[in-house]
């Protein structure tokens, strides 16, 4: 087998090529993509892949294993490929194919993925690829454990079908999804798969009335009737709200449309937020069923966000509020204080060091001494899929806001992009020189912020992998980062016993935290961006005011280090896991403890909320992942 593909069509002059036009999701061309190489291009690149491994593809036609190889092979050629925008993408095409039809759906998917984030084809298209290649896969003759990533990768896309009520395809999914799991010969597997497609039925059954809008808006995008109704679907029935808004914004309710596009601006003045909080409240009151629910629980979550950085009788009038709304919600809807464990998640090898939520609070991956990262299903508690690249423990992890990919840093000094339908390694970020502690995508996405043992907080961009920037500062090793809301600042808790406040922009140090007696492993903003929270080996949390850097508050009751911090998504309450066993939850204002959660058998190094506040996650050195709820 041959490498170095690009030096070789130098040689044969096959790289002033013709191109077709970008072609982008929802009709809008895709930002920074290569455009697809036209067909004559294409045919060309064909025609010297076959002239180039003319013997590996006859070998590959006989054997499976062969085919496999030869896949890996055109995938990793497609990767060394920059400067031939043709060689690359065929490249792709035939390693997606060969190991679809190898059964090897990981190494299928991740090509597909690797054209995605290079080329301009559409959404729907790369979606489409990656089910047409998990259905090849599971009809392969392939090894037990083939078999099982079709079902895992099948299930995980089967979320993305749902989301965008594309029934077909979801039941082709679960179809896929059987099919493999029955050469597992497993009936538990076979038998949760047909629960699913039963329910798959019902939802489809449900989305009958409503999809006449949906074919309106195929028809015509700039249908205000149809935009608005099927923005309710998405917003008031689903809780789709990034879904539903847009829509919203141009739909054919004057009072709706108002209230979206205010939203859609993302405000941070209390005023805007009250508006949108009191606004979505009065749609519930003339609402009913999943409608109202819906409604309220929104209208919760902006009244969340005045309370962030509320004070005096504003604070109190809002918390009254969203006390009110509480008891008009059925039990399973309300969000209390966490008080029990709901659910346990165990399969690791050895102590979990960190465990997050995904946006949606559907899933949670957790990272471990064992090397592994593990997705996990936060309602049933068991393990979707397991991910493996690490040398060494992996220490961190962060859920991009896609919901579709996580990073990961551990003690090979690596920080590592995961696409959790393939189970792959997507991107590898290269620079750290020693343990990695802490990682922290922005909200956007598009950056991630790193800190760990060489002392350095970086910032890099995610859709390239390159490092943008170094703050040095520290002079000991970083063990915790955070970046603010809107991406301009960060903070870093680090075993030199200062928390540090930076402007990325510049680069600089804002503020310098000090008042903790000994190192400080964990810190995290508040949602509004003004305060800061921060826990210690000296056993204590401290509440800080950003702009003037003073110390606001200490809680103390914890017998053993602090590892981490977090706050609900209201600001009221902060949670804090710790060396004595504990995860505690406490009053921001008063500093008070409310309640101690007690389960976890050793020191339980990390604490996290769900988006909502509804639930919480730990992890710990007993080798478990523990959910925690409400008592309602």
């Amino acid at each position: 087998m041959q490498r170095g593909f690009v030096v070789f069509c130098l040689t044969l002059g096959v790289l002033a090529f013709q191109f077709l036009g970008v072609h982008g999701g929802e009709g809008k061309p895709a930002a920074k993509k290569r455009p697809i190489p036209t067909s004559a291009a294409q045919a060309k690149i064909e025609s010297l892949i076959q002239e180039i491994y003319k013997e590996d593809i006859a070998k590959a036609q006989k054997d499976a294993a062969a085919k496999t190889r030869l896949a890996l092979v055109f995938l990793q050629e497609g990767r060394d490929t920059t400067d031939d925008a043709a060689g690359r993408y065929m490249l792709f095409l035939h390693a997606r194919d060969l190991a679809a039809q190898a059964g090897d759906a990981p190494t299928a998917l991740q090509a597909i993925e690797e054209l995605a984030q290079d080329f301009a084809v559409p959404a729907a298209e790369v979606f489409q690829m990656k089910v047409k290649a998990l259905t090849q896969a599971s009809t392969a003759v392939a090894l037990p454990d083939a078999y099982q990533t079709v079902v895992d990768s099948s299930l995980v896309l089967l979320e993305d079908a749902l989301a965008a009520d594309d029934y077909t395809v979801a039941l082709q999914l679960l179809a896929t999804a059987e099919n493999a799991a029955k050469k597992l010969r497993s009936v538990p597997l076979v038998s949760s798969i047909r629960r699913r497609q039963e329910e798959a039925l019902t939802l489809q059954k449900e989305y009958q009335a409503w999809k006449p809008f949906a074919d309106a808006l195929a028809k015509n995008p700039a249908d205000a009737k149809a935009n608005l109704e099927m923005g309710k679907y998405q917003a008031f029935i689903k809780g789709s709200w990034d879904r539903g808004l847009p829509l919203l914004a141009k739909g054919s309710d004057a009072q709706i449309k108002h209230l979206a596009a205010l939203e859609l601006t993302d405000p941070d003045k209390a005023a805007s937020q009250i508006e949108l909080a009191s606004g979505w409240q009065d749609l519930a009151a003339k609402s009913q069923g999943t409608m109202k629910i819906q409604l309220l629980l929104h209208a919760y979550y902006w009244y969340q966000q005045v309370l962030g950085g509320a004070e005096g009788t504003t604070y109190a009038r809002v918390e009254k509020t969203m006390q009110a709304i509480m008891t008009q919600l059925p039990a399973e809807n309300r969000i209390g204080d966490i008080a029990v464990e709901v659910r346990r998640c165990e399969g690791h090898g050895g102590p979990v060091f960190d465990a997050v939520f995904s946006p949606d609070g559907k899933k949670a991956v957790s990272a471990g001494q064992d090397g592994s990262l593990r997705l996990w299903d936060t309602k049933t508690g068991k393990e979707i899929r397991r991910l493996d690249g690490h040398n060494g423990r992996v220490w961190t992890v962060a859920f991009a806001p896609d919901g579709r990919r996580v990073a990961s840093g551990g003690f090979d000094a690596t920080i590592r992009l995961w696409d959790l339908a393939s189970g792959r390694e997507i991107r590898r970020f290269t620079g750290s020189t020693d343990y990695v502690r802490s990682v922290a995508f922005s909200h956007d996405g598009h950056l991630l912020l790193s800190g760990g043992d060489d002392r350095m907080v970086r910032l890099w961009n995610v859709d390239t992998g390159k490092e943008i920037k170094v703050l040095p500062g520290h002079d000991h090793f970083v063990w915790s980062v955070a970046l603010s809301r809107d991406g301009k600042r960060a903070l870093s808790a680090s075993l030199d016993k200062t928390v540090r406040l930076w402007d990325l922009e510049t680069g600089t140090t804002l503020r310098v935290l000090k008042g903790h007696k000994d190192t400080v492993l964990s810190a995290a903003f508040s949602p509004d961006g003004r305060r800061a929270i921060s826990g210690s080996t000296d056993k204590t949390l401290k509440l800080w005011d950003l702009e003037s850097g003073k110390e606001l508050r200490t809680f103390t009751g914890h017998k053993g280090y602090v590892h981490s911090v977090a706050f609900s998504p209201d600001g009221r309450r902060v949670l804090s896991a710790s060396q004595d066993n504990t995860v505690r939850l406490w009053d921001v204002h008063t500093g008070e403890e409310l309640h101690r959660l007690e389960g976890h058998r050793d020191q339980v190094w990390s604490v996290a909320f769900s988006r909502d506040g509804r639930l919480a996650i730990s992890a710990g050195q007993d080798q478990s992942v523990r959910v925690w709820g409400s008592s309602r």
